[in-house]
């Protein structure tokens, strides 16, 4: 019953906030601010790696670097290059950051793959 609620509750908040939401007036307008946006992202996730790490086995956190592998890649590949939905950033430098970002999650999940294969 709680995860049904949850779920409507969810439901109600994206359909009346999220048109709303405009991250609380702060817009990255140059390619500085867009860069350190989404730097701040890394670092974000840094620290959560670093959390997951420390509190969790080494086959749930190879998991996780997986699935952060594969997200980087299958969302950039599919979602920016072939259906052109969204970029990283609304810049140039999306050129240079969205490849980058292919090749560090295909990096993410050959390397979990060859340590779990080596685990096994």
């Amino acid at each position: 019953m709680k995860i049904w609620i949850g779920f409507l509750f969810g439901l109600f908040v994206m359909s009346h906030w999220s048109i709303r939401v405009f991250a609380w007036e702060l817009k990255a307008v140059t390619a500085g601010e867009r860069i350190g946006a989404v730097f701040f992202g890394v670092v974000i996730l840094f620290l959560i790696l670093l959390y997951i790490f420390k509190r969790y086995s080494t086959s749930f956190f190879h998991g996780f670097l997986a699935a952060i592998g594969l997200f980087l890649t299958v969302d950039n590949i599919l979602f920016h290059w072939v259906f052109q939905l969204h970029r990283v950033t609304s810049g140039p430098e999306a050129n240079i950051l969205e490849p980058l970002f292919v090749l560090i999650g295909m990096a993410l999940v050959y390397y979990t793959w060859k340590k779990e294969k080596i685990a096994d």
